[in-house]
């Protein structure tokens, strides 16, 4: 059976995995500094992290020949505002002004519109799959004391709260990541079965 791990130094995503994985399989978590390639495709930099992980951490298990599944992720905030910036580069945006300054801006220039993606890659050193999930929505003044990243800021259509301001199983019915999660695990249920 191969081993799988995520790739992961963030607490909060550990947490929220673990949640939505529910002992249903086996994920080992790892933190690797990685170097992200820049590019505005964010399945693109998403598998680049892939590779590089599976290539450090098959490095480090060089006796093992057990089969490994490196599972990477990546989340963007895509704002019409600024032609769909900053996209995959939310993280140096959010660190550079936070959450209170992102909605400060965005709400000065009028168009508070926006998508979020986030994409779950897996590699196995032969085949990559990405899923991709997105959730359309807006920025917003800071609202909510749960979550992480952005999602303080972040307003899904249709709801009347931000992500930090709702429960785990709400979240689930809104987040691009449960909605990119949910394909993961189609497939790492898929490709555990035939590797029984």
């Amino acid at each position: 059976m191969a081993e799988i791990y995520l790739v992961t130094g963030n607490e909060s995503k550990r947490i929220e995995f673990s949640k939505m994985m529910n002992n249903e399989i086996k994920v080992q978590f790892v933190d690797i500094d990685l170097v992200e390639i820049q590019a505005n495709d964010i399945v693109k930099i998403n598998e680049g992290k892939a590779k590089s992980a599976y290539e450090i951490l098959k490095k480090k298990n060089l006796e093992s020949n057990k089969k490994i599944i490196v599972i990477t992720d990546d989340t963007g905030l895509y704002m019409d505002c600024f032609n769909s910036f900053p996209g995959p580069y939310i993280k140096w945006m959010q660190k550079a002004l936070g959450c209170e300054g992102i909605a400060e801006v965005v709400l000065k220039l009028g168009n508070t519109k926006c998508q979020a993606v986030c994409v779950y890659s897996a590699y196995d050193g032969e085949n990559m799959r990405s899923f991709k999930g997105t959730t359309q929505g807006s920025i917003t003044s800071p609202k909510g004391a749960d979550g992480f990243g952005w999602d303080k800021i972040f307003m899904p259509e249709n709801l009347d709260k931000t992500f930090g301001e709702i429960t785990f199983e709400e979240k689930q019915k809104y987040s691009p990541r449960f909605k990119a999660f949910y394909k993961l695990k189609e497939f790492l249920f898929e490709n555990l079965k035939q590797n029984i």
